[in-house]
């Protein structure tokens, strides 16, 4: 299963999780409308002729349909908002805190390290880091309604307990989750569980009130006095244990929704990595040391689906994540059973080594053009690299993803760029830098714009960058706003908005727009408004290519462009032969083509269904590849494309 199927599966999930929360409204309303009932016979409430009313009561189920089925509406609706802030709400809930990109523990810098190689080798921006510090279990989540507000978090034990290979295993793990869909539906499922479990917080909240009621002096027959608070007890009482009846599905929905994901995002993981023991080693260690996977967090049990193991939470046999063992067979079969004994490290082990992962300017792979997996080597000419035939077809499977990749691009990088894209300051002036113009008088005139709106300070570092990068092949420039990402998701509001709009103005400058201002154009501004607008959850409108026949026109016709002139016919014919449109196709008229026209139809693809967002990519990769070879700018326009419409692909170069 690729990662557009398995997107499309957890799209199609979600329509069995509004299935699953109708069925827990209707089992939690005959369950409150049980309590009223006892209440009512309790109290001696009559009907009109003085007899004792019978249990079926139309003109009572239906208020208490609408005032149960309202509370859990509204506890959904206001979580589901609440988590449109992003992965951080669901971090902060856990009792996590965002690491320092700065940070000197080794442990922490460690984790940065794989978190960022990750980010790289699967081609999303890297996600912001949080370390769980109280909690002792090996465990870790992925959180966030898009990567573009996408957390990634371990606990304290993960860090401690873990080697390297292991903690890449994990790691890898969650960004299968990313980019298979599951974060996003695991978000939706914790907004649609809070609903149902606001009965049982009704019912504490009423419980906790009632210690605060005088019924002094009143008598058991009292219908006003005593006899009124022991009916709210009842009913407080009824409504806590309703709320167990609440968690009881919302722990079905859970187990229904998760386990088998969770087999998924293990073998990615494993095909990420190359390695089945680092995250196989993982597994052993939960099951083999006292804390195992347990979370102690208030709210873990919202968000037991979200890890990487069992959180320890009582799960009424419904548990969201398979057993251990199972999880360990398959992935090393031939398994002897024993799980692996850990403690915590010696204090200060390894400080007194240094690491042979150096990265210095020296190192940078300048003339990268090993383009795919198994891919032969060609130096073909700057930028450009021989690509496997069937290359098209595999874009977005698990498999074109490799962290030895990552960990390649990672190293190749200037030790001091990487620490700048750790600096809000420095992250900025690397962006403005890489959009200056190579033409001097042009050029002049952004400088001085970039040092009217941002400083002087600004321009001066932007012009380093311009000079520093400049040649630099374009999977290390993709990679350093990469980098970026998380730094600039810490501006302020006022600090963002001034920042995109240097950018921008920057593109608009020349008054024309190249394919590396569009991609970076795309992908920092669809991952900051992720994390700055906080948008809401994407729509699916279309759901078939043939429905956005004339939007995919535009995208190939462009792409086919790419590769100049005299391959463009060839390219676009390639193209339309894949596509399943027929012969009639014709190019698109280079006025149709222009970037306002691109942005729209990059926009509708974004809502299309994951299915027809493959369609499209494989399209536009087969005019791409159709020659065998993939230039930069080539590269560069479908990483930009992918993004838009909200998928990623890994990079296409290597060493």
């Amino acid at each position: 299963m690729n990662f557009f199927e398995a997107q499309d599966d957890a799209r199609r999930r979600t329509k069995w999780l509004v299935v699953y929360f109708i069925l827990a409204i209707i089992g939690v309303i005959l369950a409150v409308y049980g309590v009223v009932f006892l209440v009512m016979q309790y109290v001696g409430v009559e009907d009109a002729d003085g007899l004792s009313r019978g249990f079926w009561m139309p003109d009572v189920l239906l208020p208490t349909a609408l005032i149960t089925g309202g509370i859990m509406g509204v506890g959904s609706m206001f979580k589901t908002m609440q988590l449109s802030g992003g992965g951080a709400v669901v971090a902060r809930d856990m009792g996590a805190r965002q690491v320092d990109p700065h940070s000197t523990d080794t442990d922490e810098k460690r984790l940065i390290n794989v978190v960022e190689e990750m980010a790289i080798s699967s081609g999303v921006p890297v996600p912001q880091i949080w370390i769980m510090d109280s909690e002792l279990g090996i465990n870790a989540f992925a959180a966030g309604t898009e990567p573009g507000n996408a957390v990634v978090a371990v606990t304290r034990g993960c860090l401690q307990r873990l080697t390297r290979s292991e903690l890449q295993g994990v790691i890898a793990h969650e960004f299968s989750h990313i980019l298979n869909g599951d974060m996003k539906l695991n978000m939706r499922l914790m907004g649609l569980l809070f609903g149902i479990m606001m009965i049982s917080m009704v019912g504490k909240s009423l419980f906790h009130t009632l210690r605060f009621v005088n019924v002094r002096g009143s008598s058991r027959n009292d219908k006003g006095g005593g006899g009124l608070v022991i009916a709210l007890i009842v009913v407080a009482v009824g409504f806590m244990l309703i709320g167990g009846i609440g968690v009881f599905f919302g722990r079905m929905i859970q187990a229904a929704i998760s386990r088998q994901r969770e087999y998924l995002a293990d073998a990615s993981a494993v095909q990420f990595t190359r390695d089945s023991e680092g995250i196989a080693g993982a597994l052993k260690k939960i099951g083999g040391q006292q804390y195992g996977s347990k979370i102690g967090a208030a709210k873990a049990a919202e968000a037991s689906h979200l890890l990487f193991a069992d959180g320890g939470m009582f799960s009424f046999g419904l548990a969201t994540h398979p057993p251990l063992d199972v999880r360990i067979n398959t992935l090393t079969k031939g398994w002897d059973g024993e799980f692996i004994t850990t403690d915590i490290p010696d204090v200060a082990e390894g400080r007194g080594r240094k690491s042979n992962r150096g990265r210095r300017r020296d190192s940078r792979i300048a003339g990268m053009s090993d383009v795919g997996a198994g891919a032969p080597v060609r130096n073909s000419g700057a930028n450009t690299g021989r690509v496997h035939a069937g290359r098209a077809e595999r874009l977005g499977e698990p498999s074109e993803i490799n962290v030895q990749v990552g960990q390649k691009l990672y190293d190749s990088l200037d030790e001091s760029w990487i620490e700048a894209c750790h600096d809000r300051e420095e992250a900025q002036a690397l962006v403005f830098g890489l959009l200056l113009t190579e033409d001097d008088s042009l050029r002049q005139e952004e400088i001085l714009f970039v040092k009217k709106a941002a400083g002087s300070s600004a321009a001066d570092i932007a012009v380093r960058w311009s000079q520093d990068l400049k040649g630099l092949h374009s999977s290390e420039k993709i990679a350093l706003v990469d980098l970026s990402i998380p730094t600039l998701r810490r501006l302020t509001f006022p600090e963002y908005e001034r920042f995109v709009k240097i950018t921008k103005w920057l593109i608009a400058s020349d008054g024309q727009v190249d394919l590396f201002e569009f991609m970076l154009q795309h992908v920092v501004e669809r991952h900051l408004d992720g994390h700055f607008q906080n948008p809401p959850f994407t729509k699916i409108r279309y759901r078939r290519l043939e429905d956005l026949r004339n939007e995919a026109n535009v995208i190939i016709t462009t792409m086919a462009a790419v590769g100049g002139e005299a391959q463009m016919q060839l390219a676009y014919d390639a193209a339309i032969a894949e596509s399943g449109f027929g012969g009639s196709m014709q190019k698109a008229a280079p006025s149709e083509c222009g970037l306002d026209q691109i942005k729209a139809a990059l926009e509708k693809f974004s809502t299309s269904t994951p299915l027809v967002k493959k369609q499209l990519l494989f399209i536009c990769g087969t005019a791409v590849m159709h020659d065998g070879e993939v230039a930069s700018r080539e590269a560069e326009l479908l990483r930009a494309t992918a993004d838009a419409i909200g998928c990623s692909i890994p990079p296409f170069v290597r060493n």
